[in-house]
Parts: structure tokens; C-alpha cells; sequence
């Protein structure tokens, strides 16, 4: 913030009241502490709640949070825009429970809201600048969390959507929360003595005797996960087999040995790690999109990315059989009948790249052979022409063509010092993992390698994904 921003506040005393009905209410003292109190009471009107014969499914709150908060925090020079003074040490909490009686295969999802009673009205420098002034945060006894979102203002906010309670998982579900109010770099003072209530709520409940369609990578993970009820314990599954199990890269695998866990590009954001297909597998065919005449595309799952998506090979148009759900070659597996070099020229090792610049190592300025060739087939299919097929392809999950290179098929590929030399044999990250029998590499390690359509992810290189 500039200077002129940063004016002395006059706050002396603040206090907020938070629940099921959340209170917020800041007033004028002359102590010289603020005094920062949430408390979430028990309150039988929480939406959501729903009575049957066969089950009850509810929720209810009681507990208190709060907070004192010395005068020294808020004084000026204590303001920051990433600096919270208040961090809950408790947590109110919200419990949602689903009672069957012994009913077996009740299935029940909600929503949790924050819906404001008297608006807070956040500071106009604050909204102007992209602030928070007063948020919440949620984590739940089963795993499930929402990280700090501004409540300021007048409108409902979805804290989380599409909480899965049933019979299969949890029939309780524990709920706490923390609540912040931020010291700024800029006037608070509108706050000053006025009031504010809203209400954190369970909402959107729907319950059913019908187990709801699984998510793409959640079916995967379920199929393959040693008969584990929930996608976390098939999650726990593959890598705890995967740390006692590691896979023998010495040789290829004959038998189905299922899939294994490994870090990815997006494990660092996301936390998930990459769950990889490896073996003589027969459980991983998707049909998705026509190419332009009509046929139907047939994919093979490779894996489960780091954040969630399902990552493909092209396997053409022809239907597995019995006799090839493992292993299909000949004819309609191809995206046509051409052979193709990957580039006409081959006397220089910049040309390795899917695209390339002459001289350089990872250099982006011209499209390789193959890649003119699959663009040509993509943007004909149903993966681009139609909107519905399209708006299911990620647009900035990355294709990592490695050029990261050694003089040594032994060594430790990397960056090459300098323009590369034509005269040089150069061995490739691929190669070397290849011959030397080395786990496999999820994580690109070079950022223009990282091939996108966005920019979000990766170089922007890509016209189609």
C-alpha cells in the first residue's frame, strides 16, 4: 500500500459473534484491548435436516470460540496485507450426522453457507485493492476442508459444495471453523459500532437410495484399490503398496499389477499424487469422441494426474476384443494410414523437440512434423468441433516433451552450456531412463517442456490440446 494509504485507525473495540447464528458486532471503548469473540450456539432451525421412516439426516452446532486480541496487533504498524491478527484456537463446530436404524445404502451430499443476516460491508480500499477483511475457514473430522473465503458483503457464499455423507463412508461428520478479521493497510473505520449477523449453514441436502455416479478419477481409483470403500483408502492403498512394492523397472511387467503412486507435476498445489497404470492391464478402456467420419475414438487410461484428471493415449477406432483388451495393434489404430519422421531434418539435436528452434535446447518456435500431423487429425475430431466434447479436454494439462540431454547415455541428463553443437551425440532424458531400466518421471523438469494451450500450467505453445 502507499503511504497515504496507511492512515492511524481509531478502533478501540471490536467484537464478533459467529454460528449458526454468526453475530458480528463491533463496538466503541475505551479499553485498551480488543476483544474478538465468536461463539456458534445450537440453534434447531439449521436448513438441511431430513426425517424419513428409513433415515434422519441432521445437523446441529455448540460450541464457543474466542479470541482476545491486544492493542499492539492493531496499531498501524502492525498492518500488513498478508498479516492476520487473529488465528482461532478452538473452533465452533457443526455436526451432520445420517441415522439409518441399520438401513444399509442411504446416500446423502450437502453444502455448507455462509448467509449473511446484516451485511458486513467491507472497506471500498480494501475491495478496491483485492483484500480480505473478514473470512472463514473450515476443516472436518473426515478429511473434507475450505481455506479462508472473504464473507464480506451482502451476498450467501458457498463455503463448500458436495459433501458426500452415506452408508459406505461416514455416518458423522464434525465440522469446526475459524473465523479472521484482518488488520489492513488501509481505513477500517466503517465498521466502527455497527452490527452484523449471518448464519453457517448446512444447505442443498439431497438424500437417496441411489449411490451417486462416481467422478471419472474417483471409479479409477476404486477399481484399483484393493477393495477399498472410499476413494482416500484406495488412495492409501496404492501407495502404501507402492513404498513396500516398488515396481521392478528392470523388467517389463506381464501380469496386471494394478496402478502405483508417484509425485506429479501438480502434487506440490494439490497435495494428490499421480496413480499410474502399469502391466498387462485390461481395465482401463475409455470410448471419447468421433474423428471426422464418424467413427468412435477408443482411448487407454495412462493415469491419474496430480490434479484429479485422467490422462489418455490415442488407441484408435476399433473396439477391443477379448482377445486384444490388452495389447491392440494393426490396422484403426493409427490417426491415419501415413508414416511420418518426426522431422524431415536430423542432423542437429535441436530438432528432438515437438517443437523446436535451431540451436537452442528447449527452443518453441517451430512445429515438428508429428505434431503438424496430429493437429491436423485433432482439429477435424469431436475433441475440438463439437462443444460438449471439448469442454471436457483440459486446455493446460501438460504434455512434457523432455529435451533435458547428456553426452553420456549413463549420465544425469540436464542443461546443456552454450548452443548445441551439430557434431555432438546427445542422449535424451527419455532414452537414458529407458536403456538404464529407471522408475518413471512425472514431474518435467524444464518449464518450456512443459507444452499447454494456457499459460496457467505451462509454455502456451499448444493451438489444441
Amino acid at each position: 500500500m502507499k503511504l497515504k494509504d496507511k492512515i492511524v485507525k481509531n478502533r478501540v473495540g471490536i467484537l464478533i459473534f459467529i454460528g449458526v447464528l454468526l453475530v458480528v458486532t463491533i463496538i466503541i471503548g475505551i479499553s485498551y484491548a480488543y476483544f474478538f469473540n465468536i461463539e456458534i450456539k445450537n440453534n434447531n432451525t439449521i436448513s438441511g435436516n431430513i426425517n424419513t421412516k428409513y433415515y434422519t439426516f441432521e445437523s446441529s452446532g455448540n460450541s464457543t470460540l474466542s479470541l482476545t486480541i491486544n492493542q499492539s496487533d492493531l496499531d498501524m504498524a502492525n498492518a500488513s496485507n498478508d498479516y492476520s491478527s487473529f488465528v482461532s484456537g478452538n473452533g465452533g463446530n457443526i455436526n451432520v450426522s445420517l441415522n439409518t436404524n441399520g438401513l444399509k445404502k442411504v446416500y446423502c451430499s450437502y453444502d455448507l453457507v455462509y448467509e449473511p443476516v446484516s451485511a458486513y460491508t467491507p472497506n471500498s480500499g480494501a475491495v478496491s485493492a483485492g483484500l480480505k477483511e473478514f473470512t472463514l475457514s473450515g476443516t472436518s473430522d473426515k478429511g473434507n476442508s475450505f481455506s479462508e473465503i472473504d464473507v464480506s458483503g451482502s451476498s450467501t457464499v458457498t463455503l463448500i459444495s458436495g459433501i458426500k455423507i452415506s452408508t459406505d463412508t461416514n455416518i458423522l461428520e464434525k465440522w469446526s471453523f475459524t473465523a479472521k478479521y484482518y488488520n489492513l493497510d488501509v481505513i477500517q473505520d466503517n465498521v466502527a459500532g455497527k452490527t452484523f449477523k449471518g448464519n453457517i449453514k448446512v444447505a442443498n441436502t439431497n438424500c437417496s437410495f441411489n449411490k451417486p455416479a462416481r467422478i471419472g478419477y474417483e471409479a479409477i481409483l476404486l477399481d484399483n484399490g484393493g477393495g477399498a470403500t472410499t476413494v482416500d483408502a484406495a488412495k492409501a492403498y496404492i501407495e502404501g503398496r507402492t513404498t513396500s512394492t516398488t515396481p521392478n523397472f528392470s523388467s517389463a511387467a506381464t501380469t496386471n499389477e494394478g496402478m502405483y503412486a508417484a509425485d506429479d507435476d501438480y502434487t506440490a498445489t494439490t497435495g494428490m499424487k499421480s496413480y499410474y497404470f502399469r502391466g498387462a492391464v485390461d481395465n482401463n478402456w475409455v470410448k471419447f469422441g468421433k474423428d471426422s467420419s464418424g467413427n468412435p475414438i477408443y482411448w487407454r487410461i495412462i493415469r491419474i494426474n496430480g490434479d484429479g484428471s485422467i490422462r489418455m493415449i490415442y488407441t484408435g477406432t476399433t473396439a477391443p476384443t477379448e482377445n486384444t483388451k490388452v495389447v491392440m495393434t494393426g490396422a484403426g489404430t493409427q490417426i491415419n494410414a501415413t508414416t511420418y519422421q518426426f522431422y524431415s531434418s536430423y542432423n542437429n539435436p535441436s530438432y528432438v523437440g515437438y517443437m523446436f528452434t535451431e540451436g537452442q535446447q528447449h527452443g518453441n518456435g517451430t512445429p515438428s512434423t508429428i505434431k503438424t500431423a496430429i493437429d491436423n487429425w485433432y482439429k477435424t475430431t469431436t475433441l475440438e468441433t463439437d462443444a460438449a466434447t471439448k469442454a471436457l479436454v483440459s486446455q493446460d494439462q501438460i504434455f512434457c516433451n523432455d529435451r533435458s540431454a547428456t553426452t553420456s547415455s549413463s549420465g544425469t541428463p540436464g542443461e546443456i552450456s552454450g548452443s548445441m553443437s551439430t557434431r555432438t551425440t546427445y542422449y535424451y532424458g527419455a532414452y537414458v531412463r529407458l536403456i538404464n531400466k529407471k522408475e518413471p518421471q512425472l514431474i518435467c523438469p524444464t518449464a518450456s517442456d512443459k507444452f499447454t494451450v494456457n499459460t496457467s500450467n505451462g509454455n502456451g505453445a499448444l493451438t489444441y490440446p
